[in-house]
């Protein structure tokens, strides 16, 4: 009897131990990428979803080195300057780092935010060298 038990504690403990593992989801990468992992895609984009494609589907903006650059879409253009290193800035962190949501200067829309959405949503951010 007490062979038994242990039996069924140890089939029960295993299998309690994959369900944990597994979770159910594909478990989502959101590390820094190097400027010499994108180096050899043709753009950023391209690099972004072969290496981080969660981070297409996720965020709606861009920005560099601080500034909002645009939709994700800009990704799709050629960089002329060295990337750094690129990064995903989760929503929670996304006005603390980069600010208030506000339109850019000069379109006589300030005060006003960008996207109703906007702080709800990670953002991609591509950190370039610079002589700074």
């Amino acid at each position: 009897m007490l062979r038994t038990c242990r039996a069924a504690a140890v089939v029960l403990a295993l299998g309690l131990a994959g369900c944990a593992s597994s979770g159910g989801a594909t478990p989502r990468n959101d590390s820094p990428l190097s400027g010499a992992e994108v180096s050899d895609y043709t753009n950023v984009r391209l690099a972004l979803e072969t290496l981080r494609p969660s981070w297409v589907r996720r965020a709606r903006e861009v920005f560099i080195d601080n500034e909002l650059a645009g939709p994700v879409e800009i990704l799709r253009s050629s960089f002329n300057e060295r990337i750094n290193r690129i990064e995903l800035i989760p929503s929670r962190e996304v006005i603390r780092r980069l600010g208030p949501c506000q339109a850019p200067a000069g379109t006589g829309t300030m005060g006003t935010p960008r996207d109703p959405q906007c702080g709800t949503r990670p953002v991609i951010h591509v950190v370039l060298f610079s002589g700074r």
